[in-house]
């Protein structure tokens, strides 16, 4: 069990329930113009920090920590190669499968991006924000005032990594650390530690497959290295924090790191078309009334805001 787990008392929400037996198609629907990327999935999990099954921030729908993140589908992602396997045959731990070298395959990772903090515990900071305060008394903490932390992408630092290190995982288990770039010492492909939940789906409140606006012309070979070149530069061109401030207007983190991937992508969204999303609602509103917000961020999700409310009803 993470420390995150252990920090506080938490209530799991509402799923939409997803066919499994889809979850490897490699297609692209098109609908009078709007073109579903079924091959690219929007994984929420929103935030819920409860007591006694009261929600004292975030969403009633939502779990905690809570998690964003973007997943693409490959058709070659279950191929393992053969010395892999013979290791998790074994029950080696990841230390000892990281020695033996060689990766070609994807090994059972799915290509995947979020933005996490590089440690455990989650250091506590005290500031007066206008937007992040919260009483949680059965922490024994009176304020929780925001959560700040060094940023990176998919989890992978050397710390969360030696968390791993000494335990068997695979591709269907939970972890600390993904990888964020491609031929790493795991798998061909980046991946983001909440990939393993394809397998049991039921724990992931919200999965969308995002649209693609007519006139839109992108390959999708373009759009995933778009997606590879936004998730490795977003620690220079975007923050290099990772920070929790109950959706303020200076936040960043997993569902930031995907609104800001959608809007820079130019990608529409169904679950924000719904107001649907209580973490965009709050964020975007926050950022709309602060003076300080940063522009770029507040057009990029007025962008994504305007171009997913064009998404003709009936569309899923």
């Amino acid at each position: 069990m993470s420390n995150w787990e252990n920090f506080i008392t938490t209530v799991t929400g509402t799923t939409v329930p997803n066919n499994p037996d889809e979850q490897s198609r490699v297609l692209t629907c098109a609908k009078d113009g709007y073109k579903k990327l079924d091959w690219l999935r929007i994984c929420r999990i929103p935030l819920r920090v409860s007591i006694r099954d009261i929600t004292i921030f975030g969403s009633d729908s939502g779990d905690f920590p809570g998690h964003y993140w973007v997943e693409i589908i490959h058709g070659d992602e279950n191929n393992i190669d053969a010395h892999i396997q013979k290791a998790r045959s074994a029950k080696q731990t990841e230390k000892e499968i990281i020695k033996l070298g060689n990766v070609k395959s994807a090994n059972g990772f799915r290509e995947s991006y979020g933005w996490y903090p590089t440690n455990f515990p989650i250091k506590i900071t005290i500031e007066q924000t206008a937007y992040s305060y919260a009483t949680v008394e059965a922490t024994g903490i009176k304020k929780i005032e925001f959560f700040k932390q060094e940023g990176i992408v998919n989890g992978a630092s050397n710390s969360r990594i030696g968390e791993d290190a000494n335990e068997y995982h695979d591709h269907t288990t939970k972890r600390e650390a993904g990888r964020k770039t491609m031929y790493n010492n795991l798998s061909k492909y980046a991946f983001d530690p909440h990939q393993y939940q394809r397998f049991k789906e039921e724990d992931i409140n919200m999965i969308s497959n995002p649209y693609l606006p007519p006139g839109d012309t992108r390959t999708k070979e373009t759009i995933i290295q778009q997606i590879r070149d936004f998730a490795s530069t977003f620690h220079s061109r975007h923050s290099a924090i990772w920070s929790w401030y109950n959706d303020s207007y200076d936040e960043v983190n997993c569902h930031t790191f995907l609104f800001l991937l959608l809007g820079k992508l130019g990608l529409a969204d169904v679950i924000i078309r719904d107001n649907k999303d209580t973490h965009f609602t709050k964020y975007l509103a926050a950022l709309e009334k602060s003076k300080k917000a940063d522009k770029t961020r507040k057009d990029l999700l007025t962008n994504l805001k305007n171009l997913s409310l064009k998404i003709p009803r009936g569309y899923y």
